[in-house]
């Protein structure tokens, strides 16, 4: 049972991380996506940067504050490398996003094997203590067994709520990856027409 409630703490402690982080991470997202493609159509790079630094926690912020970072370094060609940069940084926005469903899945599987584990060590213990007392009768294992099998319960109820909360939760990460993926297609699209007419005035 130990183990158990273990695993139910690790559960609701991912359950209200999770919560926590992406209850308004969508709309935030949204927000920040339109005021920044507003920005860099006007070509307001600065403005771009100032919007990044205000909203560190939204993922396509830091997205594109990678690729801005890059565009403006010293060495040209590392400035070459901006979408490089930009799909790196995305990456890694998505696994960060991801955290923590990893011990859900783990936990939705395993927790009834453990709740078996114990109650197979309860039933042993209660035939043991029978044969060292002598006693026989299915009165006298009842209340062993009974007790043995609340670990299974107990194993099934953690895997069930592990369970749950992962397929919930991977079903919205898999949205937020995809909003992410297609807002920053739509940001490396604005930057590569922005610095093709910035070349080209250059040029001229």
């Amino acid at each position: 049972m130990f183990p158990l409630g273990f695993f139910s703490i690790l559960v609701w402690g991912v359950i209200f991380d999770r919560v926590i982080q992406w209850r308004t991470i969508g709309n935030e997202m949204s927000t920040f996506h339109l005021e920044a493609i507003n920005r860099l159509l006007q070509g307001d790079w600065s403005g771009v940067h100032a919007l990044c630094r205000k909203h560190p926690q939204i993922p396509n912020s830091r997205v594109v504050e990678a690729a801005l970072r890059r565009i403006e370094a010293k060495d040209a060609k590392l400035k070459t490398l901006w979408h490089e940069a930009l799909e790196r940084e995305r990456q890694r926005a998505n696994q960060d996003l991801r955290r923590w469903l990893w011990v859900l899945g783990t936990i939705a599987s395993s927790a009834p094997f453990v709740g078996l584990f114990g109650t197979v060590v309860g039933i042993l213990r209660t035939f043991q203590d029978m044969a060292r007392s002598g006693a026989g009768g299915f009165g006298v294992v009842a209340a062993g067994i009974s007790e043995a099998l609340i670990a299974t319960a107990a194993g099934i109820l953690v895997a069930v709520v592990a369970s749950l909360a992962f397929n919930i939760f991977q079903t919205r990460w898999t949205a937020l990856v995809m909003v992410l993926r297609h807002q920053t297609e739509e940001v490396s699209e604005i930057i590569s027409k922005a610095l093709e007419e910035k070349n080209l005035e250059g040029r001229a």
